[in-house]
């Protein structure tokens, strides 16, 4: 199913210095609303995507700083396609990657790390553990910029 994506703006911070952009992927539109909220509470704008295809393209039209992949709800074929968009936005590097695998995947963490993938959580339903993963990814993209600015790169 196609679904155009949904774009929003953290309402209570709009200010264009500190607005990232979070990719949030799930074929679960029940998923998909609890990660935007969760990072919408740590003022993140979100691009929500249902299909890898659609976040394939998104991810190149717009700068991504965070994506946060569900494979938790995807179906086989849908999980397939998904893994694939990890890959390939992990081979573009300058985002951070957050895949939600299926618990019962033993594999799928250290598939994850040999791509690079900064955080791996496995069987996440919380709003609570998503907003914590945006509040830590928010400060890794700070410390990243001011690293930046320090040494003039």
């Amino acid at each position: 199913m196609l679904v155009s994506p949904e774009i929003g703006v953290p309402a209570k911070r709009r200010s264009a210095v500190d607005l990232h952009t979070c990719l949030v992927v799930s074929t679960s539109a029940r998923r998909a609303q609890l990660w935007v909220r969760a990072a919408h509470e740590e003022h993140w704008t979100t691009i929500v995507c249902t299909t890898a295809d659609d976040a394939n393209r998104q991810s190149v039209r717009n700068r991504i700083d965070l994506a946060l992949i569900d494979l938790q709800a995807a179906s086989k074929e849908c999980e397939v396609l998904l893994r694939g968009l990890v890959e390939q936005l992990a081979a573009r590097k300058g985002s951070l990657l957050a895949v939600c695998g299926k618990p019962e995947d033993l594999l799928g963490e250290v598939w994850s790390r040999q791509l690079g993938v900064w955080m791996y959580l496995p069987g996440v339903d919380s709003q609570s553990d998503i907003a914590l993963l945006c509040g830590e990814a928010r400060n890794i993209l700070k410390k990243i910029s001011d690293h930046a600015a320090y040494s003039g790169g």
